[in-house]
């Protein structure tokens, strides 16, 4: 028997354990003398790992509540672990090594979730991510000494002979929709008074989120521009949304909806007077009863136009914010300009919303000829 002194977290205890041999009795009880005189003795523990996710899961949900967090993020958590307690939930978490850890995104990319199928790269960094987190709350709890996800590198994403293209519209295309936005007859916005108004907001470079929460107090119609501030997304849960702040620091922002879509205001007061003359915390994209309008709705409304205007389908409706970088950078905007105008980070633009592809080896084939034909 060995007592474990008492700390600011816990109280003086004792733990127990039986040998066999009175030789390895002493062993232990030297190991774990030199242990705690080293700060790295960890209290024997059977929390596994799924049951230290779900506490993990718990802290989470009190960030929620806080307001420091979104449900939508815990959520994300929620699904991106099920992978992990599906093949090492059982294990205790004292008793996780790097190498479980290393064979665990084998499984994942292999076997996959509860449905056997192989998750995707991005499915696996996730899980990897969200595992990564557990264990720090392990450590920051007293169960673990040390984080064993920590030496596990993330996976690299397969190089694929034909990587697959964002689709995105060029200008032209851009002012061919808001040009068919502007003609929807009278019938089809009595029905759906929203259209005109939601999709001039999403050609302007707001995310989907933030035209669902965009209030008629952030709506500056004497200057043409609105303040996101706000986002509503899917919670996860059934049908259900939720509307809190903006996604990142970076997405707080005035866009001038007016210069890029012309006609925005216009369609922003009629929307307004129909509804009545608004207060300004309600929410600008409402339905003709007055309800919310719910973002699968919003996206697949979304599709339906695209179709019906002769334009390329966009795989997703965010791919318009990927188009409106486009025609910025092909206009030659700096990357810095486009990056503020979307609400995100540089990094982020120059990564991800600057387009790649032959087409540009192509335009470029021109300037190089000419730049190295004294050169042969």
């Amino acid at each position: 028997m060995l007592n474990i002194p008492a700390t600011i977290d816990q109280p003086r205890d004792q733990v127990q354990k039986s040998f066999a041999k009175l030789t390895e009795a002493r062993t232990w009880l030297s190991d774990t003398r030199d242990e705690m005189a080293l700060s790295t003795y960890v209290k024997p523990a059977k929390d596994t790992v799924a049951d230290v996710a779900e506490k993990w899961l718990e802290t989470r949900e009190r960030d929620v509540k806080a307001g420091t967090l979104r449900t939508v993020s815990v959520e994300g958590y929620r699904s991106a672990l099920t992978g992990v307690a599906l093949h090492i939930g059982a294990v205790p978490v004292q008793k996780l090594t790097t190498t479980d850890v290393r064979h665990l995104l084998v499984t994942l990319a292999t076997d996959g979730g509860v449905q056997r199928r192989p998750l995707s790269h991005r499915s696996v960094v996730y899980a990897l991510t969200s595992l990564r987190l557990v264990l720090d709350y392990a450590v920051e709890s007293g169960l673990i000494q040390k984080n064993p996800a920590d030496a596990v590198k993330t996976p690299k994403k397969p190089v694929e002979d034909e990587p697959e293209q964002i689709t995105t519209w060029d200008r032209d295309q851009l002012v061919t929709f808001r040009r068919y936005l502007a003609d929807l007859s009278a019938e089809v916005l009595a029905v759906d008074p929203w259209l005109n108004v939601g999709y001039r907001l999403s050609l302007s470079g707001l995310r989907r989120s933030e035209v669902l929460g965009l209030a008629w107090e952030a709506v500056d119609l004497d200057n043409g521009q609105v303040h996101v501030h706000a986002s509503r997304v899917k919670t996860g849960r059934k049908k259900l949304t939720e509307r809190g702040k903006a996604k990142a620091n970076n997405s707080v922002r005035w866009v001038p909806v007016e210069v890029i879509a012309p006609g925005t205001v216009a369609a922003l007061r009629a929307l307004w007077m129909l509804q009545g003359r608004s207060a300004d915390d309600s929410l600008v994209i409402r339905d003709a009863l007055g309800d919310l309008v719910h973002p699968d709705a919003f996206s697949a409304r979304f599709d339906k136009l695209v179709a019906a205007a002769g334009l390329p389908h966009l795989t997703e409706i965010h791919h318009i914010r990927h188009s409106l970088a486009r025609a910025l950078h092909e206009a030659n905007f700096k990357p810095i300009e486009g990056a503020s105008l979307l609400g995100h980070s540089l990094a982020t633009h120059l990564q991800h919303y600057l387009p790649t592809g032959d087409e540009y080896v192509r335009g470029a084939e021109a300037r190089l000829r000419d730049l190295f034909k004294d050169a042969v």
